[in-house]
This record gives structure tokens, sequence and C-alpha cells, in this order.
């Protein structure tokens, strides 16, 4: 006798009913989570390693969602139907966290199942967000939970607070950031001389980081010979840098993953180096990625590229 054992595999659990039957993503997801934000540009190079950078289009910011929940089995059951019925191509709904994050729209590229033991599993997912335009929603931001806030005298503000002041044409340029605790006044207000906020990427990395500088000139090898090199241009030592933020609290986060997400990956931004280099640059941030350590810590990694013009526009 055979069992027949045809069926869709586009569905692996069956008779899924309420109230075994996930609506929405609505289960928190444990420490050790993360998620990556990344640009997809056109890029060209011209004389002396200028550059220019165009996103793609609106929806070149995209974000994968990495989330990992400890479940039982009859909750990982619920993920796999929950995620399986929405067949790779059907959006949903959902918030990493809500103190960071807003709700957003994304979908599921794939899950694993890993079986510790009896009523122990972990399920993990890739969500990825890429219809997300986060230019259009300048105040609010798309995925940074944030609240709005105008810039006002008299009031006392905490380091890295975030404000507005609507002294930019370019809407996208009004955001400072506060680079200490203070009452507020007219000289040390965003445009004041003696100013606590800041555009800049002021930022503090973990002291040990490395980063490495590739000389860009052109090599002639000739047969069985020598190699000839030859400076061909200027600009030939741009620093490009990785930095790691280990350990740090929520505010300082929200802070720095406004600052990125209002830099979109291709919106150039001032920062000073820290150590060794005494030349202030210019860079663009195409990537980061954030880690939920543990109650108030995160880690969070960012790439820079040096944009050797050293110019930033005032109306991008």
């Amino acid at each position: 006798m055979s069992e027949d054992l045809f069926y869709n595999r586009d569905r692996n659990i069956s008779g899924v009913v309420a109230p075994d039957l996930l609506s929405s993503l609505g289960l928190t997801p444990v420490y050790g989570s993360k998620v990556d934000f990344s640009i997809t540009t056109f890029s060209y190079e011209t004389n002396d390693s200028y550059y220019n950078t165009i996103p793609s289009s609106l929806n070149s910011l995209k974000a994968s969602y990495k989330m990992r929940y400890d479940v039982s089995e009859i909750n990982a059951q619920k993920l796999t139907n929950f995620f399986e019925s929405k067949s790779g191509h059907l959006d949903f709904v959902f918030s990493a966290d809500n103190n960071v994050y807003r709700s957003v729209s994304g979908f599921c590229e794939n899950y694993a199942i890993n079986h510790i033991n009896n009523q122990h599993y972990e399920f993990a997912t890739d969500v990825s967000v890429d219809q997300a335009p986060n230019s259009l929603n300048w105040s609010g931001m798309t995925f940074l939970n944030h609240t709005f806030q105008n810039f006002a005298l008299s009031n006392s503000y905490k380091k890295y607070d975030i404000v507005y002041t609507g002294v930019n044409s370019n809407k996208l340029n009004n955001f400072y950031y506060c680079s200490g605790d203070h009452t507020s006044s007219a000289a040390n207000s965003p445009t004041g001389l003696s100013s606590m906020w800041t555009q800049d990427f002021f930022f503090d990395p973990d002291i040990s980081l490395q980063n490495d500088v590739k000389l860009d000139v052109k090599k002639v090898e000739f047969k069985n010979s020598f190699v000839l090199r030859i400076k061909t241009k200027n600009n030939i030592a741009p620093v490009n840098l990785n930095y790691k933020f280990t350990d740090i609290n929520d505010k300082q986060l929200k802070c720095m993953l406004h600052f990125l997400e209002n830099k979109a990956g291709y919106r150039r931004f001032r920062h000073q180096i820290p150590s060794v280099y005494n030349r202030p640059k210019v860079f663009m941030c195409p990537q980061w990625s954030h880690t939920w350590k543990y109650f108030n810590a995160n880690d969070l990694d960012v790439s820079f590229i040096e944009d050797p013009l050293g110019v930033i526009p005032t109306d991008t």
C-alpha cells in the first residue's frame, strides 16, 4: 500500500487555525538580532579621483532585518506558517523594536529553524524592506521612531538631542545634533557663535580601530623586467573608514541612526578623524549595521567613503 505524499510545497504545515494562526508578526525578537542598512547608487569617477554618486531611486535606501526568536514548538509552527503564507512576495507590517524603529512593511526572504531541544527552538528570519522612500518622510523618518522637535530658546537640552531649525531652504539640512548638556540661548543655538549643536559626525568610535589606505597610482609592467609606477592624478590617498560603536545606549543610538538615515547613504557630511589625521574630511556612509546587544546597549558598525572633493552641497 502506497502513501500519497504529493502536495504543493509552498506550505509545509497544514491545519493551522486560530488561536494558533498569527495574523501579524507580533512576537518579540531576542537580543542578538540585527538590521543592516545599505544604499544602491549610480556612481562614476571623473578627473583626480573625484566622483559623483546618485541614488538609484526613491527606494534606494534598503534595510535587511535579521530577526531571531527563541520559541516553543507551537510558536515555531506559527512563525513557519505565517512566513510561508506570505509566499515570499506578499508584504507584511512588523516592528523590530518600537523604542527604536517604526513599523514598516517588508518581505520574508528566508527563515531557518534550529531545533535545540524539547520545546526550545531558535527561529531566524531575514525580512527585507526595499520599498520605503525615506527621503519623502524627511520630518518623521521612515525607519527610526523619532519625535519631531523644533529648536526653542530657554530649553534644557541633553547630549544627543535632535532639533529642527528651519534656517536652511533644504528641509533635510535643518536637523542639528546636541554636542553637550545645556540650557539653550541665542549664543549656543544651532547658528550661534558658541553653538552646542552640530551637523558633523561628532560621535566617538571604539578606541581600537584600523583603516587601510591604498595609494592609487598607475603601473606599467614591462615583460620580464621591472614595474614602472606613474602618478597620473591627484587625491591618490583617500581615507575610507570602518567604525565600531560598542555598547552604546539607546539615546546615542537613535541620534546616530537619525544622522545616518537623514544622510540616506549618499549625502555628504563633515567628520574629523579622532587620531593621526589632522585634516577635516568629507564622507558618505553607504552602509551601517545595528545589533541589539542587551537592554539599553547596542552595537553599531558604520562604513565611510571619503569624498576627495571635500564639498558639502547645500541643496541636496
